[in-house]
């Protein structure tokens, strides 16, 4: 199945509270992998990932990657080749939102 062709409508659950915050990044397209990379700023061999899907937003299909629980702090994101693509701060309960579109 390619993860670019899915669309889901069902809404993420996030595990937010304490230093755990949640992260939702919106892109221009699916990655040709269909997932999105992300690792602590002072730490790019603590690398993570998640799903990027189309989900609904409207009338409009919009590609969005959800990290549920991310510690708070600073984090970098990476493209498919793991290079730097931007850095947003996550903070604990809350939801931090970044759009690369």
């Amino acid at each position: 199945m390619s993860h670019g062709r899915q669309t889901l409508g069902a809404t993420p659950v996030l595990d937010i509270g304490g230093e755990v915050g949640a992260l939702l990044v919106y892109l221009a397209a699916v990655p040709p992998g269909g997932e999105l990379e992300a690792c602590p700023a002072d730490r790019p061999d603590a690398r993570f990932h998640t799903g990027v899907h189309l989900r609904r937003n409207g009338a409009a299909e919009v590609a969005v990657a959800v990290f549920p629980e991310v510690r708070e702090g600073r984090y970098t994101l990476l493209d498919e080749s793991l290079s730097a693509l931007a850095s947003v701060d996550v903070t604990g309960g809350a939801v931090a939102e970044l759009d690369l579109r």
